[in-house]
């Protein structure tokens, strides 16, 4: 199977689980079961439950004890969704419509608040590992559920102070509360699993990986938002732009910019009503300025640094699949 293949697999192997279990234990159906498996039934990536899984195998761990572990932290993703996107007001999601649009706000939060409660119900359900692993994963995943919300909270602060005030670590530290935690996670889990212990040199070793890879994976996604194809994203073309969303692109294309590239993108970034005439030109700007190739470059750099870090691990399939995955974070267009 190709690369997309085995992630696709692994995913779905989470979601079966996910799935089965919210049919067993969300009551009532409609509308809340049908909510909160909207997202789930509509595809998605399946990155962070596929890593756990093939982290798990790389270390020579047995992956089907990390199903249950990696079905928790989709159900916990897929939660943050369902809130993100009423917050963000975001029709569209995984190509379909938004809970909170399709449903209404108050369907989207209890969707959300269902899932979460699901990821913690499910996350130990993991047989031969100890009960310290077990009441480890319960403990941290609550702490990483928490610096999701303080990155949601720091990326909605963000709007309201301007490009020119904000600087690259700012961007970098809210992006990893967003989103790399949980892909840390995810990647430690699954080590943690197959070792069947808290701590270790090689757990280290999953986490600096983990932590390069996610930060490729989020570098890759502002590009997408940009230069993506809606049918392939899920979402309208340029859509962060028009949100005008704090990414380090548009923070480098801000502080590198003369004065009238510079009142481009601050006229364009932000603006509800721009035309897609309007989304392109501030595109061509910012590859213009270097912003793209600068983005580009910096993911290439953190890939590259990840696959090395794969030469610590036994080599076998799963840690040619870590390599090839490294890589693949910035390739992909969705």
């Amino acid at each position: 199977m190709s690369l997309t293949e085995e992630i696709e697999a692994r995913g779905q192997k989470a979601v079966d689980y996910l799935i089965q279990f919210c049919h067993k234990n969300i009551f009532p159906e409609d509308p809340l079961r049908k909510a909160s498996l909207h997202y789930l039934n509509s595809g998605g990536k399946g990155f962070r439950p596929a890593m756990l899984q093939l982290v798990c195998g790389a270390l020579n761990g047995d992956e089907a004890m990390a199903i249950a572990p990696s079905a928790a932290i989709e159900s916990l993703h897929v939660s943050s969704l369902l809130h993100d996107d009423y917050m963000d007001q975001d029709d569209l999601r995984r190509g379909v419509e938004a809970v909170w649009k399709k449903w209404n706000p108050t369907v989207a939060i209890l969707a959300g608040d269902v899932l979460f409660g699901v990821a913690f119900s499910i996350v130990g359900d993991v047989e031969n590992i100890t009960p310290e692993l077990k009441y480890g994963f319960t403990k941290e995943l609550g702490q990483i559920y928490t610096k999701l919300c303080e990155g949601q909270m720091l990326d909605i602060s963000f709007e309201n102070v301007p490009f020119i005030e904000l600087d690259e670590a700012q961007i970098t530290h809210m992006q990893y509360l967003k989103t790399g935690v949980l892909f840390e996670f995810a990647c430690v889990t699954g080590a943690r699993i197959a070792l069947n212990k808290m701590e270790d040199e090689v757990i280290d070793v999953i986490r600096e990986y983990a932590k390069l890879a996610g930060t490729a994976f989020q570098i890759q996604d502002d590009l997408i938002g940009i230069v993506g194809e809606s049918n392939k994203i899920g979402k309208p073309v340029g859509s962060d732009i028009k949100a005008g969303k704090r990414t380090l692109i548009a923070i480098h294309g801000i502080k590198n910019a003369n004065d009238h590239q510079k009142e481009i993108l601050l006229q364009t970034l932000g603006d509800k009503n721009v035309t897609e005439a309007e989304i392109s030109n501030c595109v061509n700007v910012l590859s213009d300025i270097g912003s793209i190739k600068y983005a580009q470059k910096l993911a290439k750099q953190m890939a590259t640094k990840a696959v090395d870090l794969t030469k610590q691990l036994p080599q076998n399939k799963q840690t040619e699949l870590l390599k090839e995955f490294a890589n693949y974070m910035i390739e992909r267009m969705f």
